[in-house]
């Protein structure tokens, strides 16, 4: 019987899936560091970046300038808390990638699913993309989170 421990792959490192940012029932805070990483980790497989390759290596003097924007893009990605939704950013410009509902008052909404972006400064409230609470490492990464934001 092996008793090697399972482990996800998360920007090229691997955690344990009880770690905290990896097993469901995790913090909101938690949830959107996730999805951050995520939309880095996918932004880094679309430019062909090699997996022993951090995003923090790719800044580095002597670097492509994939590597670079990569890096640039990485520097970017942020989130700002609002009193309904946590708004996904990503550039310096804090363009929105998507929001995750960031309140247990919503109608419609549970706390944490994630929404697309329908405008710089709102959500798409048609249906969620998923849930950063709930929803499995590779439920997130193969259905709701992209590098270019909630889809």
């Amino acid at each position: 019987m092996d008793n090697k421990e399972k482990t996800v792959k998360l920007l090229g490192s691997e955690l344990s899936e009880d770690h905290f940012l990896i097993k469901p029932g995790r913090l909101i805070e938690d949830g959107v560091d996730l999805v951050k990483s995520l939309m880095i980790e996918d932004y880094k497989t679309w430019s062909k970046i090699p997996d022993e390759k951090s995003v923090w290596e790719c800044g580095e003097d002597g670097a492509s300038i994939k590597e670079k924007m990569c890096h640039e893009y990485a520097i970017g990605v942020g989130s700002k808390n609002g009193s309904k939704y946590i708004r996904l950013t990503t550039g310096n410009r804090g363009a929105a990638a998507g929001f995750i509902v960031n309140t247990d008052n919503d109608k419609k909404f549970k706390k944490g699913d994630l929404l697309k972006a329908a405008s710089w400064s709102a959500p798409a409230r048609n249906f969620a993309r998923g849930n950063v609470i709930e929803d499995t490492v590779d439920s997130l990464r193969n259905n709701s989170v992209r590098w270019t934001g909630i889809c």
